[in-house]
């Protein structure tokens, strides 16, 4: 773990949803460093909602060093998508971007 962690209390950073991680100071730690994995999901496939920022980017890190491949469903954030998405690919891992609102029926049927 970083010596150097940011310790509360944070400033108010107010965003218009959806937010953006690199909008955040400090930036959140989703694990990027620190989380090493032991291969436990090895073989596994997970599909992850939000995973472009916050909690779901962690479990996308955690999800990957545990050996999963990981699709990652988000809704417009592209930028904070394609970089978890390569954090999933450092660690060797399949990362499939699904853009997209899932709460509209239509956008979750197949085509």
């Amino acid at each position: 773990m970083p010596t150097d962690t940011p310790e509360p209390p944070f400033p108010d950073q107010p965003q218009a949803m959806p937010g953006t991680t690199d909008a955040m100071t400090p930036r959140p730690d989703h694990g990027e460093e620190s989380y090493k994995g032991s291969g436990r999901l090895r073989d596994k496939k997970a599909l992850i909602t939000g995973g472009d920022s916050g909690i779901g980017r962690a479990v996308a890190i955690a999800f990957a060093r545990e050996g999963a491949d990981v699709a990652i469903s988000y809704l417009c954030e592209h930028k904070d998508a394609e970089d978890t998405a390569r954090l999933v690919r450092q660690a060797g891992q399949e990362a499939v971007l699904l853009p997209g609102d899932i709460s509209s029926a239509e956008h979750c049927r197949p085509s």
